[in-house]
């Protein structure tokens, strides 16, 4: 495979959290206060549309755009007509038996399911973020070796591919970067245990004994696949990426967005870590951040 002209669609799973219908649905299965933790789904910084201004700005070898979200959802500021942009419900692709799901974990598992969707594509949550041009050579080789980000030293413990053991050695630096996936390993990962996959697609919300995909697949392709990828040590990962969490210390805040934009990393995530009171001095930085590095509107918005 050649990296020169080769194009990669992407794929985010996204959803409105701020939206009282979302809400009023996701209330009515929940059964405790963690399954409507509000930083696993509310949407105070339009972190997807920045991520795609970074796209567009840093990825020339970004295909389709694909954004898996729960039916009727749109982002309203997104241009529909745009013609790479692809906006797919859980119900065109989802077994019906497993809906409604508000768990990320769940809707993981159906990625590769995608309609149309690239033999290879880049999995991204929404609060990931292009900050440099990024090769596709940082996530496949020319000769199609993947990158496997998640290892400390190249490491492949199978007891990590669980939430309940993220306590144990769990590292948002390397648990938190875009994922390179290959449709048919994606597919074979899920069918090592077709009896537990079925059972965890029955989880209407993240539980802990969820199959964690970015540690799932890492597992697969380093057992299994071993000789189509190349683990990613994380000296070499901190060449590329930033992990942040935004707190509702003002100052650290501060300093932690000053150094993105000195740094410019390659991408890096800003995962929200403010609980169920947000700081609105933090909240006001962080936007200001935002529009700063990304001034530029994309044509994936409106």
């Amino acid at each position: 495979m050649s990296n020169s002209n080769q194009s990669i669609d992407i794929v985010y799973t996204w959803v409105n959290g701020d939206d009282p219908v979302y809400i009023k649905k996701c209330q009515k299965f929940a059964e405790n206060l963690d399954d409507v933790n509000p930083e696993r789904f509310r949407d105070v910084y339009d972190m997807l549309k920045f991520s795609l201004r970074s796209i567009e700005q840093f990825v020339p070898w970004a295909g389709n755009i694909y954004i898996l979200t729960q039916k009727p959802q749109v982002p309203e500021w997104l241009n529909i007509d745009h013609p790479k942009v692809k906006v797919v419900h859980h119900e065109d692709i989802f077994d019906e038996e497993y809906l409604p799901t508000y768990s990320s974990s769940v809707i993981e598992t159906y990625l590769d399911k995608i309609p149309g969707l690239s033999d290879h594509f880049l999995y991204m949550n929404d609060d990931f973020l292009f900050g440099n041009e990024t090769s596709l050579d940082t996530f496949i080789s020319e000769s199609g070796r993947i990158n496997i980000f998640g290892t400390l030293f190249g490491e492949n413990p199978s007891w990590r591919i669980y939430e309940a053991k993220n306590d144990i050695i769990g590292l948002g630096l390397v648990e938190h970067c875009p994922i390179l996936v290959k449709k048919e390993y994606w597919d074979a990962m899920y069918k090592l245990w077709p009896e537990k996959t079925h059972e965890k697609r029955l989880h209407r919300f993240r539980q802990d004994d969820d199959f964690m995909a970015y540690k799932f697949y890492k597992y697969y392709m380093l057992k299994y696949q071993r000789q189509t990828c190349r683990p990613v040590k994380i000296f070499e990962l901190k060449k590329w990426q930033i992990f942040h969490k935004i707190t509702n210390n003002f100052k650290r805040q501060q300093k932690a967005f000053d150094r993105i934009t000195r740094v410019r990393p390659n991408f890096y995530c800003l995962n929200d870590d403010q609980k169920d009171n947000p700081n609105p001095k933090v909240v006001e930085l962080a936007q200001e951040f935002l529009k700063n590095y990304y001034p530029k509107k994309s044509s994936f918005e409106r």
